[in-house]
């Protein structure tokens, strides 16, 4: 049960991840006129210390002014702030400075310095680690558009979406165009010359994967290695088709290294529930807190769960919950599409984290530097009319599972998201044809289940650079750095600027497949231990919902109301306990009464009703590791009872 618990808390930052994560292409000057444009103007007072950022006392922090348009110097300047982890060892001099970009756009770095010291400790000795906010992002002057201030906009139906972006672009007006890659990888570089430092070892996850080889093309002399983790190439699919490969292949490795599934059957299943929910759509409510939200399952829904943005753990769930929805079952597939929204939603509004991250700048990237099948010159109808021809001509079968249709609302980059965008006759690619990359030390890291960013796509980064060696990590997601072996091959390679592409061949674990969900307290595997098989019924519900409270508690944390699996709801207490009232997780029984949830253990005191189990109310224990204890009376009976789930 606190594997699953870690496992949620992991998913609400994977699907933020899926929003938030970007590809970074502006049409921009090439490397020789960024080397000549206006420079910032010297750092904004000594360096001192930072605040906020906890226990970090050698951080110190900063900022520069930059030009707000290096082209057109009248339009002013924009505040770009920084923070610079110092090497430890002040008896000899720093053997380089890494440059960290953690991804987006839109994602600021320096609320993250306390993760990349901790990412970082191995080789903080002898270097320094830099991290700069983008511009309009954090501490750089943070962009905002009202169109993104309500959080329900992101449980609306995808076109409201779209015009809500489009009215962040016209909020913004010309400036939205200046918060480009071109133009942040240019800050970056009036920071390291602000510093005094003559060379970057360059560190971008993620979205930073695009914008790193954009500085390393702007500002070749200043680059002394590049890692990239989680990569994708300056030309990409806007379509996601090798994503949807991605996808494909994920499912099979799980399958097969797991041998608890079988892969030509899941993909059979969700071609087959793909094409039932894209004729007919199923609305359901998702319950938050004080609030309602209008949600379905729809072949789009189903595409954004097989996308996964790069959540591994999801390949090892949809199989059976795409089988129990085909069979008139589908509380798992609703579960799974609520947990995806509401985790979304938390990241982006949750004040602990909004000042970390800017939508209105996340967008304004993406609508100037992403490709699209359209242009801005035309009228939106006129683009419409031309990204759905542009749809109509592609090949079915390369989006199988789905319609091409269905693919494209899986939630990816691209694809129509900035369609109402503002005509911006600057936007496009952030390198020139031709530009080449510097021939400098590069490693390529991607994840061989991660559909955010694919092996394929991290192979055609690579293939960027005139040296590049790429490294598959076996059983990692999105941003494979995140992994010990991962971690390590990237410090290593900062240190010594080589790397063994196969040195996590054979490490990692893969995802645990589920079973399909019982639906009646029958199908639910009994616990070991001694008592009536009434009984131990009665304790596999109670470990069944112990559970599904555990996978709830992350967002109960934020919306302090939420459903079960089946019904009924689950209430946070401000004593750290929580309420169910006619919790369900099989149709044929219902709890209610209090548990607190801890670290090791849950324990409380719940009243079982249902035809599927015995009337009564226990008093329970239960650990994470599984062992419990009941005392209390079913079917007015006494009982005191030890088991053990699984």
């Amino acid at each position: 049960m606190h594997t699953r618990l870690r496992a949620t808390a992991a998913l609400a930052m994977a699907f933020a991840a899926c929003f938030l994560s970007a590809l970074a292409f502006t049409r921009g000057t090439t490397a020789a006129e960024g080397a000549n444009a206006t420079t910032a103007q010297a750092p904004s007072g000594a360096l001192g210390p930072c605040t906020g950022l906890g226990d970090l006392p050698t951080a110190r922090c900063g900022s520069v002014e930059v030009p707000l348009d290096r082209a057109n110097p009248a339009a002013g300047t924009t505040t770009v702030a920084f923070a610079v982890l110092p090497h430890r060892d002040q008896s000899a001099p720093s053997e380089g400075t890494i440059l960290f970009n953690p991804g987006g756009p839109g994602n600021a770095a320096i609320a993250l310095t306390g993760e990349v010291a901790a990412r970082f400790e191995p080789l903080l000795d002898r270097r320094d680690v830099l991290l700069v906010d983008p511009r309009g992002t954090g501490r750089s002057d943070a962009l905002s558009c009202r169109a993104f201030r309500n959080i329900g906009l992101f449980f609306k139906p995808h076109a409201r979406t779209v015009a809500a972006i489009g009215a962040c672009g016209r909020e913004l007006g010309p400036r939205g165009r200046l918060y480009n890659s071109t133009a942040v990888a240019d800050d970056f570089d009036d920071v390291r010359a602000a510093l005094g430092t003559d060379r970057l070892d360059l560190w971008g996850e993620s979205y930073g994967t695009y914008l790193m080889p954009v500085y390393a093309a702007r500002h070749p002399d200043h680059v002394r290695s590049v890692v990239l983790s989680g990569a994708y190439p300056i030309d990409f699919d806007p379509w996601g088709r090798d994503r949807l490969a991605a996808s494909r292949r994920a499912t099979r490795l799980v399958c097969e290294r797991t041998r608890a599934c079988d892969s030509r059957v899941a993909l059979r299943d969700i071609r087959r529930l793909a094409a039932e929910l894209r004729r007919h759509p199923v609305p359901f409510t998702i319950v938050a807190g004080q609030r309602r939200f209008p949600a379905r399952l729809s072949e789009g829904s189903l595409a954004a769960l097989f996308y996964t943005g790069g959540y591994p753990p999801f390949y090892g769930q949809l199989p059976a919950a795409a089988a129990s929805a085909l069979a008139g079952d589908t509380a798992t597939l609703r579960r799974l599409v609520e947990t995806s929204l509401l985790s979304t939603a938390t990241v982006l509004f949750d004040p602990a984290t909004a000042s970390a991250f800017s939508l209105a700048q996340s967008f304004a990237t993406q609508c100037h530097d992403y490709p699209h099948a359209y242009s801005y010159a035309d009228p939106i109808g006129a683009r419409r009319a031309m990204y759905e021809r542009a749809l109509r001509a592609l090949d079915p079968k390369a989006f199988v599972p789905f319609s091409p249709a269905g693919w494209t609302q899986a939630g990816f980059e691209a694809v129509d998201t900035c369609i109402e965008w503002p005509d911006d006759p600057t936007a496009g690619s952030p390198l020139a044809p031709g530009s080449t990359l510097p021939d400098v030390p590069v490693l390529v890291l991607s994840g061989d289940l991660d559909a955010n960013t694919p092996s394929f796509a991290g192979r055609e980064a690579a293939r960027q650079f005139p040296h590049a060696t790429f490294a598959e990590i076996p059983n990692e997601g999105h941003t494979p750095t995140g992994s010990p072996c991962g971690l390590a091959l990237g410090l290593r390679f900062v240190t010594t600027l080589a790397a063994d592409a196969r040195a996590c061949v054979g490490t990692g674990t893969p995802p645990p497949v589920a079973g399909r969900a019982a639906v009646r307290a029958a199908g639910l595997p009994l616990p070991h231990g001694h008592g009536t098989r009434a009984e131990r019924r009665a304790f596999a519900v109670v470990g069944a919902t112990v559970t599904d409270l555990f996978e709830r508690l992350p967002l109960l944390g934020r919306w302090h109301v939420l459903t079960g699996l089946r019904g009924g709801r689950y209430s946070a207490q401000s004593n750290g306990s929580v309420r169910l009232d006619g919790i369900r997780v099989v149709r044929d029984a219902r709890l209610s009464g209090v548990m607190r949830p801890t670290e090791r253990e849950v324990t409380g005191s719940v009243r079982l009703r249902g035809a599927g189990v015995p009337d009564g109310h226990l008093r329970i224990r239960l650990t994470t590791a599984g062992r419990g204890r009941a005392i209390g009376r079913l079917d007015g009976r006494s009982v005191d009872r030890a088991f053990r789930m699984g």
